[in-house]
């Protein structure tokens, strides 16, 4: 388990932690802890398979605004087949982090129970990236 310290704000009504001085979802927290060299990774945000979060930033007007990158065609390949697979249309953990060199891939799904639980098509998901032999896994959180 996670524990994260509360910012005092929201982002599109997502309270933020405080990780190194930030406000960020859990997610990017989450992600910056994950990620080993060489490996990179994305949040995925609900955006599909080609883009993913990396960061959020505020921009001259002091709105938060997320910084993009586009994932590597053979994660984007990977997470399409997975989805096959799956039978499914939803359901890809929150994070996807890639390694370039070895083109290997770990997806981790991020919760806090005290408000989430991993739905039917999520564990489905996650069960036929296991059955691919992609390292999947789930990190709980929440708040002090």
């Amino acid at each position: 388990m996670l524990l994260l310290d509360r910012a005092n704000v929201k982002w599109w009504n997502k309270p933020l932690a405080l990780h190194h001085g930030r406000a960020l979802p859990a997610e990017l927290v989450v992600l910056d802890r994950e990620v080993r060299s060489p490996e990179q990774g994305a949040w995925l945000n609900s955006r599909g398979m080609r883009l993913g979060v990396i960061d959020l930033q505020l921009d001259a007007s002091g709105r938060l605004r997320t910084v993009r990158v586009e994932l590597p065609k053979f994660v984007s390949e990977t997470l399409a087949d997975l989805y096959c697979r799956a039978g499914v249309r939803k359901g890809c953990p929150d994070l996807v982090i890639w390694d370039l060199r070895g083109k290997t891939l770990r997806l981790v799904e991020v919760k806090c129970r005290d408000w989430d639980a991993p739905s039917a098509e999520q564990a489905q998901f996650l069960a036929t990236a296991g059955e691919c032999g992609i390292v999947a896994s789930v990190v709980e959180w929440r708040f002090l």
